[in-house]
């Protein structure tokens, strides 16, 4: 068994290698006795010590009182809640009209094609020969003086006739009626 080499300096330290300890540490957190100590110390009975029984009580804890709501907080959440309705409202209906406008599209291809077929089935019906035929020598082409034509190179104009203005108080409420009606119109 090889044996531990110990220094011990003029101040008392102990070394253990490159490792000062304090003249009281023996190494370890609890003092190793000694083999003599060990021989000569003989067990004691353990006396049974009285617990003393603590009271366990609620600790006190500080509350710091509610503040009062500020009014402008309560109109701005408010305000937020129904901007962000409204913008939920607005993607509902862009839905719906998507879905409207794919029906729609659906319905214009189906109209259309069963337009041409209906052209067709009516040029077949209308063959001059067939109508010539029916009638006989009565049809005849029209006259000049039956023949009229139309300039449509002016300008189109349109007058809306009222029966009165509404001027003061009265056409304020009815355009604000009429505005109103608009908005209630848009989210629909």
């Amino acid at each position: 068994m090889t044996a531990r080499r110990r220094n011990t300096t003029a101040y008392g330290y102990g070394t253990y290698g490159s490792v000062a300890y304090a003249p009281a540490y023996d190494g370890g957190a609890v003092r190793i006795p000694r083999r003599e100590e060990e021989l000569q110390r003989r067990p004691r009975p353990k006396q049974r010590e009285q617990v003393a029984r603590r009271v366990l009580t609620r600790t006190q804890v500080q509350v710091r009182e509610s503040g009062q709501v500020a009014p402008f907080a309560v109109v701005g959440f408010l305000a937020v809640a129904m901007f962000a309705a409204m913008l939920l409202l607005s993607y509902v209906q862009y839905t719906v009209l998507n879905g409207q406008m794919a029906e729609l599209s659906n319905e214009v291809s189906t109209l259309q094609s069963e337009n041409a077929t209906l052209s067709a089935q009516y040029e077949k019906v209308f063959d001059m020969e067939t109508i010539q035929q029916a009638v006989g020598d009565t049809m005849a082409r029209p006259s000049s003086d039956q023949v009229v034509y139309l300039d449509l190179s002016e300008e189109d104009t349109v007058v809306i006739f009222r029966d009165e203005e509404e001027n003061g108080l009265v056409g304020a409420l009815h355009a604000a009626g009429q505005t109103l009606g608009e908005i209630i119109e848009y989210f629909r």
